[in-house]
């Protein structure tokens, strides 16, 4: 089995907003002249910048993070609340990422591994009395791992262009969540569990293990494997998302789908508590929240962020009160 690896450190903010989605036509493939970046020197390296390159890995970050701090249609908080919370936003300020190749025996399938520490600020404009005629800005610092797999499929054997011998065929589901802190003080966890997509066509997709649920790229026309074909949709299309989290949470958590994002703009909006039960014997609740969303109008590469935080995230000053899991979905608007 071979193994390889790949640092690119971290980059500033801005720069995570330059890629966006791309259009159903564009190239998946280098050109057949000269290897994609001087990087490329063999097989490994071209997996390794293909993945990094792929508009699912591209935009994940644009889906997890805001442009300012906006709005979430809170309900009123509880009246033992810290802080009243009007406004919130995720802010990145760095990105280390971390690219491992995979090849197992019969050198016909290849999997990358994409890890991602990720580093920033949590903002919350809040007031401290409803009567406040000034907002509060509260900034949590925190860094959450994000990681997701691509499949590659091997379509050839030129040593010429060893480049174009792979191709990406498939992707999982990316998988977010905060790393606690040495000394967590009020840290609640919470956890995705679930997430399904209800789509239009009467057909669903469910996922509980989303770093090896994998989505076929239906476009790559030379390989026809066993998984879930990425959701591929239209504009104006109802969606139906549902997401189950365990929280440790007594109080309810803030659960937020992101769709459409990319380098102009994106949706974000609360998604409502359908059951809850708790388990006296792991001290769990566990929640399911549902949203239903239109297909915005912009063709490209997406994912359908369930961005799960717990209620001391939001309602608590605390800087250490930050805890988050957030898995993406990914889907095609043609």
């Amino acid at each position: 089995m071979k193994k390889q690896s790949i640092l690119l450190w971290a980059v500033p903010a801005a720069l995570l907003f330059v890629a966006g989605g791309c259009k159903k036509d564009e190239p998946v493939t280098a050109s057949t002249d000269q290897p994609p970046s001087p990087t490329v020197t063999n097989e490994q390296t071209a997996m390794q910048y293909y993945a990094a390159t792929n508009a699912f890995v591209t935009n994940d970050e644009q889906t997890f993070v805001d442009k300012a701090v906006e709005p979430a249609d809170y309900s009123s908080p509880k009246i033992d609340a810290n802080v009243i919370p009007v406004r919130f936003g995720r802010f990145i300020s760095g990105v280390t990422r971390t690219f491992t190749v995979t090849i197992p025996p019969g050198d016909s399938i290849a999997f990358v591994h994409v890890d991602k520490v990720i580093t920033g600020d949590f903002a919350i404009l809040a007031k401290y009395s409803a009567t406040d005629t000034v907002d509060t800005l509260i900034q949590k610092p925190f860094t959450d791992h994000a990681t997701r797999n691509i499949i590659f499929r091997r379509f050839a054997r030129d040593m010429k262009h060893f480049w174009l011998n792979w191709v990406p065929v498939a992707t999982s589901l990316v998988d977010g969540k905060t790393v606690p802190p040495a000394s967590p003080v009020n840290f609640f966890d919470i956890t995705i569990q679930k997430v399904q997509l209800f789509l239009p066509n009467g057909d669903s997709v469910a996922v509980t293990s989303p770093d090896s649920t994998y989505l076929r790229f239906g476009w790559e026309s030379r390989y026809h494997g066993r998984e879930h074909v990425v959701p591929e949709l239209l504009p104006g299309q109802p969606v139906t998302t549902q997401v189950t989290v365990a929280s440790a949470s007594p109080d309810t958590d803030l659960v937020v789908l992101r769709w459409g994002f990319n380098t102009l703009e994106g949706k974000r909006g609360r998604m409502t508590l359908v059951s809850q039960s708790y388990d006296s014997g792991t001290q769990l609740y566990t929640r399911v929240y549902q949203k239903q969303w239109t297909v915005h109008p912009w063709f490209g590469y997406f994912h359908a962020g369930v961005d799960a935080v717990t209620h001391a995230t939001i309602y608590d000053d605390s800087p250490t009160s930050y805890s988050a899991s957030w898995w993406g979905v990914p889907y095609h608007v043609f």
